[in-house]
């Protein structure tokens, strides 16, 4: 009778693993739908800058004609659909160098600068607003450095 048990417990023991959490789908956050476009500060293409939807929602980088692409957290291609503030900052360093965040130092530690008006920059103050729409999306934001 004892055999039982012991076989019966290293049973239960060596099958416990199969019953898993329910095989379900692992979910994948929001749907991700394309997002383009281009910033000029005074007319000229704004390179090096950030673009931000949201408060991450999705991000991008400006080029050298001022063309950004979103991706979402994780690094997918996109940007959920939906309305957002959007914030455009550009921080340089004391000696010219435009400060990345990959350096792991905040930008006031690193002496770095905004180089966008608050009115742009802030989450707070933006006036930056898009709504992402199902299908491609395209957006011009036209900065002015002035008052």
């Amino acid at each position: 009778m004892r055999i039982h048990f012991v076989v019966f417990c290293l049973c239960a023991l060596l099958l416990s693993p199969l019953l898993g959490c329910g095989g379900g789908k692992v979910p994948q956050g929001p749907k991700l739908v394309p997002v383009e476009g281009t910033v000029t500060m005074d007319g000229k293409p704004l390179a090096e800058a950030s673009v931000m939807f949201g408060t991450g929602s999705a991000f991008g980088e400006t080029d050298a004609n001022g063309r950004f692409e979103l991706k979402a957290q994780g690094g997918k291609k996109g940007c959920p659909v939906g309305e957002f503030k959007v914030t455009v900052e550009k921080w340089v360093k004391a000696d010219g160098s435009v400060y990345r965040s990959a350096d792991g130092v905040s930008p006031m530690d690193a002496g770095a600068k905004q180089q966008i008006p608050a009115r742009y920059s802030s989450p707070e103050k933006t006036e930056l607003k898009a709504t992402v729409k199902e299908g491609g999306n395209k957006f011009e934001f036209q900065l002015k450095s002035g008052a």
